[in-house]
């Protein structure tokens, strides 16, 4: 299969899914932060927990997977209907901001020939370029839209 319809796909089918499901750009950027940061600090011993049970060559890749994934596929099945439609409009482009950064953090998980058939590629030096720039600004973009959204009105109390 080709590389760029796999990262394609990882960067596309959150933000269809968010969308369909109407979550918050918000829980979808923390479930992604946290997927990172899962295959980060947990990685090591979760490939090696994994590989006493199954004996298989890409069971470090799948663990890291299931890892960085877990939390999305969490997040969007218990977070659903939460986000009013009338505010979904706000949430597209830190969603795709959000996905793209999700693409870039399983980037590394993907086996090498995969790497470097994507970074050979006609876009593997933009992809290689921007990757800072995109998930710091999906973290800028989130954090922007939980400020501006995040507030509960107050109610004032009046006569009754």
């Amino acid at each position: 299969m080709n590389p760029l319809i796999i990262a394609g796909a990882l960067a596309g089918i959150p933000v269809l899914l968010a969308l369909v499901f109407r979550v918050s750009a918000v829980f979808v950027f923390l479930s992604v932060a946290a997927g990172g940061l899962l295959v980060q600090m947990v990685g090591d011993d979760a490939n090696l927990a994994a590989g006493m049970v199954v004996h298989t060559g890409n069971i470090q890749m799948i663990t890291n997977f299931v890892l960085l994934l877990l939390p999305l596929v969490l997040t969007l099945l218990f977070m659903r209907k939460t986000l009013p439609t009338s505010k979904l409009p706000l949430h597209i482009v830190p969603l795709v901001a959000t996905s793209l950064a999700l693409a870039i953090l399983a980037l590394p998980l993907l086996p090498s020939q995969m790497q470097q058939q994507i970074l050979n590629g006609p876009h593997g030096d933009t992809i290689d370029d921007v990757k800072d720039v995109v998930v710091a600004g999906a973290a800028v973009m989130t954090l922007l839209l939980t400020w501006l959204t995040g507030r509960h009105k107050e109610h004032k109390a009046g006569k009754h």
